[in-house]
């Protein structure tokens, strides 16, 4: 059948029916499909498909399960469609008449299914389930030599001498790649070689899945997992030396970081590769996913890696550190599970994850957000960048310990907010003996720098605010720390001063105006730690 079949190929002039088959003259539309129209429409219809089975177009009524399954198979006269025609289906089927059965069996048995009178092909070339005539399979035998078409078709398979053009059913072209394999929107099964579509196929599996945009990743194109060819006749694609390639597509996939990739066919699951379990992650709960099990939870947010990674601490939002990565809250970014690790910061940079420009220090807070009433953004910028011109510049290692690296201690590595005044830091908070705290309730502090320590929390004036709100206005003005003069027991030298005598004792760190000096390269002796007096 087949090199018959092949044979059709060479030409069209003057060619008749042989093979022994039946006449068949009858188009589907103008003979059985009226009979399957009338008799079978109002269950299987594109409305109403009950059983996933339609009778709307030719196609629709060879088509078989997408599994598989056969409900009309060319010469058998046994066929689900006839069971159901004969009324010997268990569901219900009522027969049809002798007249009406009698044309549906002549159609599937002894015409092959065939959709309308052909001078040159042969009954099956257009049932994609008639394993021996079907035109993709005559051709996929013939390594696609695309000459016999062409003879009759057309070089460009669009008419030719028959007028009859190929690309009324292949809109993308004959050797586009979702003629053979994929659909109208991407090459990735549904459908595969065989025209089936069911996802336990390993054929089909969790194509989709992956190369359609989906809730974990932006779509994933081919040559992720397969080397994809520039050109259908590339050599490795069907062919090679110009002989057939037959078995499964070779699969390749970026290794993770416990040894090579591989893929069990049989067991239609995939081991150690980046996609899953990208860092062996301990916490992560499902890294072997079944290629097939598609809809059954194989790849929910955790199971590549866990929620968070093993040494992230409990904080599960990703999106702080891996902004790029996401869309909002969701990992929908080309940037997600694209085979490295992209965070909001540069390596060796802070900027990205908080921070802007060349600043460390919110705003942008780790979420994004600018608004100074948060304490996730606050005063951080007047500290660092000593905007209130009471003081030098406050480092960041005043309230903070600064990491040298993503996953040093004390990172990423534990709940929210980010601790403040731990041991290791803030020699300047804790000058003069002040005991230093914050309460991230109130988002309040006590520290040198706002009046504590030994000598400074003497003072009785009532402008001084011990405990300014990090996340408030109006918490830094000249004399909230100290007052104006300070009001200290036992230092009547203050008495009845004004801001403009500061400078007589302190002429290093205040102006004869009574502003505070800083220099062009940010120094100031105004709190220090130290109380400056003299020249």
């Amino acid at each position: 059948m087949l090199l018959a079949a092949l044979a059709a190929l060479a030409g069209c002039e003057g060619r008749s029916q042989k093979l022994g088959q039946a006449k068949c003259d009858d188009s589907y539309a103008q003979g059985v499909g009226q009979v399957l129209q009338s008799r079978c429409a109002s269950c299987h219809s594109a409305t109403r498909a009950e059983a996933d089975y339609r009778v709307d177009s030719y196609l629709a009524a060879v088509a078989r399960r997408p599994d598989g399954t056969y409900r009309a198979r060319a010469g058998d006269d046994n066929s689900l469609v006839l069971q159901a025609a004969r009324g010997t289906l268990p569901t219900g089927h009522v027969a049809i008449s002798q007249a009406e059965l009698s044309e549906l069996q002549s159609w599937v048995v002894e015409c092959a299914l065939k959709p309308k009178p052909y001078t040159v092909h042969i009954n099956g070339w257009m049932d994609p389930g008639n394993g021996d005539q079907f035109h993709g399979r005559v051709l996929r035998q013939a390594v696609y030599d695309l000459s016999g078409c062409q003879a009759c078709h057309g070089e460009d398979l669009s008419g030719g001498s028959v007028n009859v053009s190929c690309q009324s059913c292949h809109a993308s072209g004959v050797m586009a790649c979702n003629t053979c394999h994929g659909n109208a929107a991407n090459a990735g099964p549904p459908r595969n070689l065989d025209y089936l579509s069911a996802t336990s196929l390993v054929t089909v599996g969790a194509h989709q899945a992956h190369v359609a945009d989906g809730a974990m990743h932006a779509a994933y194109s081919c040559e992720v997992c397969h080397t994809t060819p520039t050109h259908p006749q590339d050599e490795g694609h069907y062919q090679s030396g110009g002989k057939l390639l037959t078995g499964p597509a070779p699969v390749i996939v970026r290794s993770g970081f416990a040894g090579q990739f591989s893929w069990d066919r049989n067991a239609a699951t995939c081991t150690n590769g980046y996609c899953h379990a990208p860092f062996q992650d301990p916490n992560a709960n499902f890294i072997t996913p079944v290629w097939t099990a598609v809809g059954q939870d194989q790849a929910p947010c955790g199971s590549c890696h866990g929620v968070p990674p093993e040494g992230h601490g409990p904080d599960t939002r990703c999106n702080t550190c891996h902004r790029p990565s996401f869309i909002g809250d969701q990992p929908r970014s080309p940037l997600h599970a694209n085979g490295e690790v992209n965070l909001a910061a540069p390596a060796g940079s802070c900027v990205g994850c908080h921070g802007s420009g060349d600043s460390p220090a919110p705003p942008v807070d780790l979420l994004g957000r600018s608004d100074p009433s948060l304490q996730t953004v606050g005063a951080h910028r007047p500290h660092l960048e000593a905007q209130h011109k009471v003081s030098a510049p406050v480092a960041c290692n005043e309230c903070h310990v600064v990491p040298t690296e993503l996953d040093s201690p004390g990172h990423i590595d534990h709940v929210p907010p980010a601790d403040v005044f731990p041991p290791d830091a803030g020699v300047l908070a804790r000058a003069d003996g002040a005991v230093v705290t914050y309460d991230p309730q109130t988002a309040t502090c006590t520290s040198y720098c706002h009046g504590s320590g030994a000598r400074l929390s003497q003072d009785t004036a009532p402008s001084v605010n011990r405990t300014p709100a990090f996340n408030g206005t109006g918490q830094a003005a000249c004399g909230s720390c100290h007052g104006i003069p300070p009001q200290i027991p036992g230092e009547s030298f203050h008495v009845g001063k004004t801001l403009t005598d500061c400078a007589g004792c302190h002429p290093r760190s205040v102006t004869s105006a009574g502003n505070i000096i800083v220099d062009a390269s940010g120094n100031s002796t105004h709190l220090n730690g130290v109380v400056d007096l003299g020249p």
